[in-house]
């Protein structure tokens, strides 16, 4: 049998195919993102074990036994040292099973096009866009959530965190928006938004999940929600 993992920023996604291409089990674990510094994969390493073992575990077989597998990992060919690290993870978690590690980016292309032409837009806790036509490859954004991500669910969240301070400070006029974060992160008052988030040390993952509340506040009628929406669409179509 053969696998296939799609890492991310949220969650790794692990399947199993048998020589048909049938789906023979698939199963589902949280991030791979390498951490920075040293030992930075080792979550990732993690991750991988325990769902290649449930996948295998589902499918009535064992690792030892696949004859191929594709790791689609996030952080790869970003960084040389992180590269070399996740080049290594193979042997790990998989000893002795060939195998190759690649961005994630390749596995949403390869599964929207069956390895045809085209170009696959991604927009999750990160955004980025791959594309490969009569052999030639190309990829745009993925650049992180400090200077990229343009239109991800992170990027719509910081953004929509933004539009919530302007509201309480009377800067933007107040939409649905408001009300609903202040429910939802049980505020007491608007500041305890900066000991929540800040101080409470969200990370990027956490962030990104803030984001179904600016569509569920355009929907209430949030003017400002919706145009946040509306430029994250076209950030998303510039990438492609």
């Amino acid at each position: 049998m053969y696998l296939g993992v799609d890492g991310g920023g949220t969650k790794t996604a692990f399947c199993l195919l048998d020589a048909s291409g049938a789906v023979r089990a698939a199963a589902r674990g949280p991030s791979t993102t390498p951490a920075p510094g040293p030992g930075g994969t080792e979550t990732a390493a993690r991750v991988l074990r325990e769902g290649i073992a449930e996948v295998c575990r589902a499918a009535g077989t064992d690792p030892a036994h696949l004859a191929y597998a594709f790791l689609g990992l996030p952080g790869y060919g970003e960084d040389e040292e992180v590269t070399g690290a996740l080049d290594a993870l193979p042997g790990r978690v998989l000893p002795g099973v060939p195998a190759a590690v690649g961005n994630d980016m390749v596995c949403g292309w390869a599964g929207a096009f069956a390895l045809g032409d085209g170009v696959n837009v991604i927009s999750g806790t990160g955004s980025m866009a791959y594309g490969e036509v009569r052999g030639r490859r190309a990829r745009t954004g993925g650049w992180g959530e400090l200077f990229g991500d343009e239109g991800s669910a992170h990027w719509l969240a910081v953004r929509g965190l933004g539009l919530f301070t302007r509201m309480s400070d009377g800067r933007s006029p107040t939409g649905p928006l408001h009300a609903l974060l202040r429910e939802r992160l049980a505020l007491g008052a608007d500041l305890d938004l900066i000991g929540t988030v800040l101080v409470g040390g969200w990370d990027r993952t956490r962030i990104a999940s803030l984001s179904p509340y600016v569509t569920e506040a355009a929907r209430a009628g949030d003017v400002a929600c919706a145009a946040l929406l509306a430029e994250a669409g076209r950030e998303l179509a510039a990438l492609a």
